[in-house]
This record gives structure tokens, sequence and C-alpha cells, in this order.
């Protein structure tokens, strides 16, 4: 089966120094996705650890936070590692992502952060109840069921109505709650899916290295409010590409109007997936306030068995999709 270290190889050019090939089936617009960048990061944290320090076998990210500075983009990317604290439990990383500034040739910083790596697999120490419960709690799913487009409460998101712009959705087949089940006291501002990792079309598995895209990849929130009419489409029923081009064609506007850069992403891992990975999760996402083109997200992640896997917030702009698609050129005084 295939996992995301199967979609993102990673290259060591020296001990503290990574490369990877962000590619474009992998955009939104021009932009590699949030999610696939921060999927990198983790991808390149744990072979540093397995190459440079493999003794301490600490290769599981328990923890991120990401800064995005400039806008990335298709081609090689280069990491740059720094060993912040080696510990026993728990060491941390620094990690920095530089691309080549396409005018300038000048190699630019875009993202960087921090991560800590331990073994989740020799965790022991204090755990209790903690009594957590989602509120609203998530609708009832069979997923055998669902497989076959039969479950009671959810169903297969169709295409993307802006499915060549957001390519990086692609991969994952998103389901959505069934817009007759959806109960009046859940947000407007929040979606619960179930999702199956399917990179190219392929049949894959979903694996702790994959969580940075797991907890970027959704129908976005925005969307139902400023784009309903296709949004709602596409949510609840399965739609050809015919039927997708059709509702893009009745439309004024021929691309996405809004593009959702992330500004910054953190993730805290609390589960340890099997090393071949699970079939399904499940992702809620929620936003709380959305004012002034700055918006914030929180999203959570469920194994089969309710068990929380990990946990994320993010902090995002709406803006023009413009800003997407026209490369400037990335020096120190370039914006997002």
């Amino acid at each position: 089966m295939t996992t995301f270290a199967d979609v993102l190889p990673i290259r060591q050019l020296e001990s503290h120094k990574y490369s990877a090939n962000f590619e474009s089936d992998w955009c939104i617009g021009t932009v590699p996705n949030g999610g696939y960048v921060t999927a990198s990061f983790m991808l390149v944290a744990s072979k540093h650890m397995q190459l440079t320090h493999s003794t301490r076998k600490q290769l599981h990210v328990v923890n991120l936070h990401l800064q995005f500075m400039r806008r990335t983009g298709i081609g090689e990317a280069i990491f740059t590692v720094k060993d912040v604290k080696l510990g026993g439990r728990i060491s941390n990383l620094h990690l920095t992502l530089t691309q080549k500034d396409e005018r300038s040739g000048k190699m630019v910083e875009e993202v960087m952060g921090y991560i800590m790596m331990s073994d989740m697999s020799a965790e022991d120490g204090l755990s209790l109840d903690s009594g957590y419960e989602m509120s609203p709690e998530p609708l009832p799913v069979s997923l055998p069921a669902l497989v076959e487009g039969k479950d009671a409460n959810y169903v297969r998101r169709g295409r993307d109505p802006f499915a060549d712009f957001r390519r990086a959705g692609r991969h994952m087949a998103m389901h959505l709650v069934r817009p007759d089940k959806r109960p009046s006291h859940f947000p407007k501002a929040m979606i619960d899916q179930w999702v199956l990792f399917q990179p190219q079309g392929r049949e894959g598995r979903h694996t702790n290295n994959a969580l940075g895209y797991i907890v970027d990849i959704f129908p976005q929130i925005l969307e139902r409010y400023v784009n309903a009419e296709m949004e709602e489409a596409c949510l609840g029923q399965d739609l050809s590409a015919e039927e997708a081009e059709a509702l893009i064609k009745n439309r004024a506007q021929p691309n996405a109007k809004y593009w959702y850069p992330t500004l910054n992403l953190n993730l805290d891992v609390k589960k340890l997936l099997p090393e071949e990975g699970v079939k399904w999760l499940f992702v809620r996402v929620q936003a709380k306030k959305i004012q002034n083109g700055r918006f914030d997200l929180e999203v959570t992640v469920l194994d089969e068995s309710g068990d929380i896997v990990a946990l994320s917030t993010h902090s995002a702009l709406a803006v023009d999709s413009s800003r997407n698609t026209t490369r400037e050129k990335k020096d120190s005084k370039s914006k997002l």
C-alpha cells in the first residue's frame, strides 16, 4: 500500500541538509499545499533522526510548529536542520526550507519551524482519562456501507468545482455528512469527514508521516459562505466531470475567487498509527472567527475507534486567488 513516504522521497545531501522535489499535482494553483509542505518537514525530521542520530531511535514527530513566511513553489526544496537539543526522551530540531528564486537565482527562506521528535512506541508514564468528548458529537457511520455509498449519514464528496486549481485535494477521498442529515445544531463553519488516502488514484494508507497533509486537506469552510451554490452541489453527491464543468460554466467566475494560504500550523500528535498504516481516519475542521481576511482553524483527527490521533491549529488568510497564480520575485521584501 502507498504511504506518504512513497509520495515524497527525501534525499540526504549532508548530515544536516536534505532535499525534496515538490510536484505540481500537490499544489493549490501554483503553490504546494501547506499540508503537503508540513508532511515534508515531518519526513525530513524523521529521516534526520534515522540517519544522523540513529542510536536515539527517535523517529516520530510528537509536536510541530511551522511558520509560512513566503509562498513555496514547484521544484527542489532544500531543508537545513539544526539540532537545538538532543535529549534522552525528546529531541528538538529547527528546520528551514529554502528554494531558489527563479529571477534572482538566490536561495530564499520560505518556511521554518520547530519539531519535537521521540520514540512513541517506547513512551511510558502517567496516563489519565480526561473525560473529553467531541461537541457536537459526530454522526455515527458504517464504514463498510460508506465504501459502497450506502451509509445513512455520510457520502463521498463529488469532484471539486475548481479541481484544476485545488489539485492537492485529488489525493484524498472525502466523505461528508449528507446535507439532509446535517443537524441544525452543527455550526456552519464546521466540517466532519471520513477520509481515504488515494495518491494519484492508488490505494493508500494513513500513517503518522502523512498527518501534516491530513490536517490540511478538506473542503474549504469559507467556500460554504462565498461560493455556496457550487460547494453545496459537491456535498452529498458524486459529480461527474461533465456536471462539475457545467456548474463552473454557469458561473461568471471560472476559477476559484479566493486562496486560503496558511500563516502558521501547529500539530500535536497523540497516537502512533501502525507502521503499515490505517485505511480510515475521521477529521473535524472548525473555524471560530473569520474576520478581515484572516481566520483560524481547529482540526481533530480520530481513528476508527474514536481515539484521538492528532490535534492541529492553523492561522490562515483569505486573499484573492490572483495572489497565488501571479508569481512575483522572492526577496527580502516579498509578501505572501
